[in-house]
């Protein structure tokens, strides 16, 4: 895939579109864990090096496409953890008109999802957008599977646009998916099979195992007449969950952590002695370490999303019990996506992984071999002006 770099191009005194992943976990307003933000530093700090004046633009949550500032999905904690790492003034604006004007070197647009048009990437928002820079860089990877007018509309509207240098980090670091060592070992959790369907019938010819969990494995138990009592399911998925199952190297818990409800305490049952006051919270620690020889043996680890209600300490064990084994283990591990960052940090793993994805669907995409939107709009843009790069 051609993309152009941000080194190929002169930013002293020019007006750089930063399009980044900000979108951090927040906890009464506190950021709890800056993974996605640290990681986009090296790529602020060029630009800012280089005399480029940046105007940041992220999402945050799932706010509502109003055009007015949600204070609960305010880009306000990102700004202030910024100033203090880059140790300068950012000016968080709501108003596109005040972005043209100000002169400032470093301006942050709210939350980009507060805007009308973005998500349904509507041209004359991304127009507005464009308008605002001389250069456009795309750096968030985990957004890049997105048709929105931030990550991908705006590259019609501008003169030229690149990649930053987490966005190349991370193509080349899942790259290694192609040429990776077997045995590959592959653990999907997570609550929805829907979203992740494709990407696991494609995972299933690639990896040597592939160990399914959270509202996934739910689903594939119940596609088999096993009683999943009110546990979270897709039940207008059991055609095609049933047909995973008969897959051999495709393994599901056979204990599992169930309870009334998530206030109340588990108890761990045989997935088969489930009853219909049931409900499944988590998979067996016991279960996952009963594959402990799986770990060992692989050469090749990929990790996506946890195996239960894992922001509940009783119902984390399962996930516990993973992370232990992937950290243990002498394979190549990858992980990806915002919840299997945020278990693996509260598991204490992250120093022990090889390779940390900042993306979820995205990885999962690229995993799957699909192309991804915003990098396909920016290759365009490199074969349309294979100029001079200035």
């Amino acid at each position: 895939m051609h993309l152009k770099d941000l080194t190929d191009y002169q930013l002293s005194g020019k007006r750089v579109m930063l399009r980044a992943d900000m979108n951090v976990p927040l906890k009464h307003g506190i950021i709890a864990n800056a993974e996605r933000i640290d990681r986009s530093l090296p790529t602020i700090k060029h630009i800012l090096g280089e005399g480029g004046k940046i105007i940041l633009l992220s999402h945050l949550g799932r706010p509502q496409e109003t055009g007015k500032v949600q204070a609960e999905f305010s880009l306000k904690p990102v700004a202030d953890y910024l100033e203090e790492k880059l140790n300068m003034p950012i000016l968080l604006v709501e108003d596109l008109e005040v972005v043209k004007k100000s002169n400032e070197p470093f301006i942050m647009v709210e939350n980009i999802r507060f805007y009308k048009g973005e998500k349904g990437n509507d041209s004359n928002f991304a127009e507005k957008l464009g308008s605002l820079c001389d250069i456009f860089v795309m750096d968030a990877f985990a957004t890049s599977h997105r048709e929105h007018a931030s990550t991908t509309g705006v590259v019609s509207f501008v003169d030229h646009a690149c990649v930053g240098f987490l966005i190349r980090e991370e193509l080349e670091a899942l790259e290694f998916i192609e040429k990776a060592k077997r045995p590959i070992l592959v653990i999907l959790g997570g609550a929805k099979i829907s979203t992740k369907l494709s990407l696991i019938n494609a995972l299933t010819e690639k990896a040597d195992y592939l160990l399914l969990g959270g509202g996934i494995a739910n689903t594939c138990l119940g596609s088999v007449g096993v009683e999943v009592g009110s546990s979270l399911i897709e039940s207008s998925l059991f055609t095609e969950a049933k047909q995973l199952v008969e897959k051999d190297n495709v393994l599901l818990p056979d204990k599992v952590l169930v309870a009334l409800n998530k206030e109340s305490d588990p108890t761990e049952v045989n997935v088969h002695s489930l009853t219909k006051e049931d409900c499944i919270f988590d998979v067996s620690p016991e279960y996952i370490n009963s594959l402990e020889h799986l770990f060992t043996k692989a050469e090749t680890i990929i990790w996506n999303g946890p195996m239960g209600l894992f922001e509940e300490d009783r119902f984390f064990s399962g996930t516990q019990a993973v992370a232990n084994l992937i950290a243990g283990s002498k394979a190549y591990s990858v992980i990806g996506g915002g919840d299997t960052i945020s278990a693996a940090a509260k598991t204490g793993v992250l120093d022990s992984i090889n390779y940390i994805s900042t993306a979820g669907g995205a990885f999962l995409k690229y995993l799957e071999g699909k192309p991804l939107p915003a990098l396909l709009a920016i290759q365009e843009k490199a074969l349309e002006s294979s100029g001079d790069g200035t």
